[in-house]
């Protein structure tokens, strides 16, 4: 269920000349407030007034208009609101679910208004005054819901996204702060990009399967990652491929639709973070998320040179590729994947597949190498290709559940870094 206390903090009544409510606007700013224009289109040019639940009152004006959004922009010059609302120019999409704050023309509505909650129901393209059309299950919105016009509708996240807009005799309608935005902006109203958040909003949930010191270790490093990459850079870099299997769409339909999965979503930057934490650890490379790589010190990659019983050892860089996906057979997942990648002959030596998804229990057990051999093709080097590289070195296999659980014990930094580097070289042996 969405939040709506910051938004009720942020709402006030719009009072007629009778000092009735005749509508809803909420702070934008420390003196601007949003609201619909037909709900002050009586007041264009003159003072009136607005009231929040405590019944404070305020005298305010039209500081601009826009016909074509039916939205007006309100401005007082005796108070400062420290409640504000948050715009997001989010691309709408079906069956989200919303929720919004308003005053009903009831007595117990007027007193301390009410709640709405709904799911986006259809998008409008053509050109007209709102171009949404909400969904309010189990309410019939009867005429004294009239009084939610110029309401904000908030997302999972709390961010206005839609004006309500109680003008369709049909339907409960809004106005997307995307379709708006051009309005707003030129008002010098701060809106928010549509994308997704910034690291810094998962580190609160990294690590939190752990106790210290471990995971004041793994917080310290997330906190470096969340400065040197973000969810919205991996999913430009990757789009389709950050999910398995790949997920066909352009970059906003594909933003859209983690948005709207709120536990996937989580799940999916909160191991995302957590994952390049210890390659952050080991002091590997991720700033291009397609080729993030570590480097196993003094591994051993080939147990002999022709004619001379010796064994080889050197560092490896070992490339790391990270899937999600939706599904809950990690077997199933892991073996499709490196069928697909072995006949495309993408399939190489010194990389492992991580993989991970937010359904429960994925990836508990291990994969052992008898498993991944019976997956794939040979992939051993040419007899002629020079030192031979041994079967012992190929490609890795893991679950991110596996690999989490073997360093979430360490005691040190030492003990850490020593447990992820036989991780990783076990998976490719």
């Amino acid at each position: 269920m969405i939040d709506t206390s910051n938004l009720e903090n942020c709402t006030w009544k719009v009072l007629d000349d009778n000092g009735v409510a005749n509508g809803t606007a909420f702070f934008v700013d420390g003196s601007y407030l949003l609201t619909s224009l037909h709900v002050v289109e009586d007041f264009l040019d003159k003072t009136f007034h607005i009231q929040n639940r405590e019944k404070t009152k305020l005298a305010v004006n039209v500081k601009d208009h826009c016909t074509i959004n039916d939205l007006a922009i309100l401005v007082t010059e005796e108070y400062v609101s420290e409640n504000i609302a948050t715009l997001c120019s989010e691309e709408p999409l079906l069956t989200a679910e919303w929720s919004a704050f308003g005053f009903p023309a009831t007595d117990e509505g007027l007193k301390v208004g009410s709640k709405l909650t709904g799911t986006i129901f259809n998008i409008i393209n053509i050109e007209h005054k709102h171009d949404l059309i909400l969904a309010t299950p189990g309410i019939t919105l009867i005429s004294n819901y009239k009084g939610f016009s110029g309401s904000g509708v908030i997302n999972t996240k709390e961010e206005i996204t839609s004006i309500l807009r109680y003008k369709d005799t049909n339907n409960l309608c809004s106005v997307s702060i995307k379709k708006a935005e051009n309005f707003l902006i030129r008002n010098n109203i701060n809106v928010k990009a549509d994308e997704l958040d910034d690291f810094t909003n998962y580190l609160p949930d990294a690590f939190q399967y752990v106790s210290d010191p471990f995971k004041g270790l793994g917080v310290a490093n997330a906190k470096v990652v969340a400065k040197n990459t973000s969810p919205q850079k991996i999913t430009s870099l990757l789009t389709g491929k950050l999910m398995v299997p790949e997920r066909a769409g352009t970059m906003k339909e594909i933003i859209g639709y983690l948005k709207s999965q709120t536990v996937l979503n989580k799940e999916l930057w909160r191991t995302w973070l957590e994952f390049l934490s210890y390659v952050q650890l080991l002091k590997g490379e991720y700033s291009d998320i397609n080729a993030v790589y570590i480097s196993l010190p003094k591994t051993e990659v080939s147990k002999f040179v022709p004619e001379v019983e010796t064994i080889i050892k050197q560092d490896i860089n070992l490339t790391l590729q990270f899937f999600f996906t939706e599904e809950k057979a990690y077997f199933s997942i892991a073996r499709q994947h490196l069928l697909d990648k072995s006949a495309a002959g993408e399939l190489q030596h010194n990389h492992c597949h991580v993989f991970h998804s937010h359904n429960p229990m994925f990836g508990l057990q291990p994969f052992t190498n008898e498993e991944k051999k019976k997956i794939v093709f040979d992939i051993a080097s040419p007899t002629d290709a020079g030192v031979n590289v041994a079967g012992s070195i190929d490609y890795g296999v893991l679950s991110f559940s596996e690999l989490t659980s073997k360093v979430a014990g360490s005691q040190s930094i030492l003990e850490a870094t020593n447990n992820l580097i036989k991780i990783f070289t076990d998976a490719i042996s």
